[in-house]
């Protein structure tokens, strides 16, 4: 890939991507629904909620794991200015995200015991789903044909079972 094309991409956009928007975006989310939980008398999912928070904590543990996965392989593009297709990136194109989505923030919705959080991995898949673009866009201007067939082969933020 041509170094031009990797240089008018800036360091923090390359590292970065869209995450610290999304972060905010989901920490406001999180604020909202919690004060929506607390003002709505707050509507517990099970009465006892020891199980649920164990399933919570397994699931930011497993978020925790994959995060670190994602990581560590994003490494061929941070450093190599090569498409990672490998490791999590194999399964979908924003790894990253989805495991905060699926992972994180239903974790942390089983912990608070609440039916309104629950709304918290909705709200920022379709959050997610609308900044991820971006990124797409950046790396269709980079990769090309490379990242279209990848792209045609994985899914944006759930794995593809069906072509």
């Amino acid at each position: 890939m041509p170094a031009t094309e990797i240089g008018t991409i800036g360091k923090y956009r390359k590292i970065f991507g869209v995450g610290p928007l999304g972060f905010l975006i989901g920490l406001v989310m999180l604020g909202l629904l919690l004060l929506i939980d607390r003002g709505l008398g707050h509507a517990p999912i099970f009465s006892q909620s020891a199980p649920l928070r164990m399933l919570g904590s397994i699931l930011i543990g497993i978020w925790i794991c994959w995060h670190t996965w994602c990581l560590i392989t994003i490494k061929k593009w941070w450093r190599g200015n090569q498409l990672c297709t490998t490791g999590p990136y194999r399964f979908v194109r924003h790894p990253i995200y989805a495991g905060a989505v699926l992972f994180g923030t239903l974790g942390i919705s089983l912990l608070f015991n609440s039916w309104i959080m629950l709304f918290l991995p909705l709200l920022l898949y379709t959050v997610n789903f609308f900044l991820v673009r971006s990124e797409e866009k950046m790396m269709l201007s980079v990769f090309g044909d490379d990242y279209r067939r990848y792209a045609a082969n994985t899914g944006r933020l759930f794995p593809r079972c069906f072509k």
